[in-house]
């Protein structure tokens, strides 16, 4: 995945996000994104991952979700070997989606290490 700046972030990997290590740091459902602690984070749809506030953190370079601009995208690195994944957690509940908004002000690389 993209960052805003068009950088090579965050690797979608089926049903997870991985960082450039290869580590599995939020799980998918449907369209939801959950924490490795089950926590609802985010969503993703049609390519483009948004943060809890529904505002846009990247996107897929075939993505055809909104985004409020999109950047020139940079080169894509070597995919690097990846951990096995960890057992996925119970999910917490959905909580209702806000209006779309710009871009997040938080950073791809580093959402999920919080």
């Amino acid at each position: 995945m993209f960052s805003r700046n068009g950088q090579a972030s965050i690797i979608l990997d089926i049903d997870c996000f991985r960082n450039n290590r290869g580590q599995v740091v939020a799980w998918i459902n449907g369209e939801n994104v959950y924490s490795l602690r089950g926590q609802h984070v985010g969503w993703f749809e049609d390519g483009v991952l948004y943060d809890s506030r529904n505002q846009a953190l990247g996107f897929l370079r075939n993505s055809t979700g909104y985004l409020p601009s999109r950047p020139g995208m940079g080169g894509t690195p070597g995919t690097p070997g990846f951990a096995g994944k960890p057992g996925r957690p119970g999910f917490a509940g959905t909580p209702g989606k806000p209006g779309r908004g710009g871009w997040s002000q938080q950073e791809l690389a580093t959402y999920f290490n919080a």
